[in-house]
Order: C-alpha cells, then sequence, then structure tokens
C-alpha cells in the first residue's frame, strides 16, 4: 500500500471511486475536473495494485479562509475498519502543518458514525451541526476543525 498524490489525469478513476464509495450522493465530473485542475486542491490516494482503496481531497484556503478544507475522504468498503481513514487525516494534519496552516475543517454526514469516530479519534473537535446540508439523501452535517499547534 502506498500513499500518493494523484492530478486530473487520474480523474476517470477517481470519479469510479468516489462513485462507489457514495453511490447515491457522488461528485459530478465537471466538479472534479475544476478542482483536480487547481493548483490549491490535492489529492492524495492510498493505492494497492494499482488502484484507489482510500483518498483524502484537501483544498488550501491561504490567504481566504486560512484552514486546509478536507473536500472528500473515502475508503473503499472492503478495507474499512482497518485505521486508514485516521492515516488519511493524519496525512492531511501533517500536510496542513507543513504549509504554516493552523486549522483543517471538515465534515461528514450525522449517519456517518464511523467517519466522526475517527475525525474524534485524529483530535478534531465537533464545530457545529449544520441542518439539511447533504442531499441524497437530506441530512445534516457535523462540521470537524482541528486546531494545529
Amino acid at each position: 500500500m502506498e500513499l500518493r498524490q494523484l492530478g486530473v489525469e487520474w480523474i476517470q478513476p477517481i470519479i469510479a471511486f468516489d462513485r462507489y464509495c457514495f453511490p447515491t450522493d457522488f461528485w459530478k465530473e465537471a466538479d472534479w475536473q475544476e478542482l483536480l485542475e487547481d493548483a490549491r486542491a490535492k489529492y492524495y490516494a492510498l493505492m494497492e495494485n494499482g488502484e484507489i482503496i482510500g483518498n483524502v481531497f484537501c483544498y488550501n484556503w491561504t490567504g481566504e479562509k486560512d484552514y486546509l478544507k478536507i473536500m472528500n475522504i473515502a475508503v473503499h468498503p472492503a478495507y474499512r475498519r482497518k485505521g486508514l481513514a485516521r492515516k488519511l487525516l493524519n496525512y492531511a494534519a501533517a500536510k496542513c502543518a507543513g504549509s504554516g496552516l493552523r486549522r483543517i475543517c471538515g465534515e461528514t454526514r450525522e449517519s456517518n458514525r464511523a467517519m466522526q469516530k475517527a475525525f474524534e479519534n485524529c483530535g478534531y473537535v465537533l464545530n457545529r451541526v449544520e441542518k439539511g446540508y447533504y442531499q441524497n439523501p437530506d441530512e445534516s452535517a457535523y462540521k470537524y476543525v482541528l486546531q494545529m499547534h
């Protein structure tokens, strides 16, 4: 298993992975295309045998909002419950520390207890609950913040 940054040339495998992990609430291809072409967005993938098995997609808001935003994080269902989300979150924190940013923000669905636990196990604090944030199905978002030291 290796962790590496993937670019826009990987858009089709990235989209396929996103749709596999989030079959009812995946991103549109145009959104992936735009973000993957943005220099502030970084897609880091856990790879095994040339396949994506996990990802953390981060957006660096330096100079505007001054935090690192976790835009997307996912682990292939066959690899869940092995600490990989924690590994990805810790990798994002290391990238954030290296950039000089002092805060990371991310969110998950109200029903996604496993991701809430992963955030909390990595030191994130529940900042607020935003009602009606998600669609397909409609659900509140649990918004988390990690303050870097």
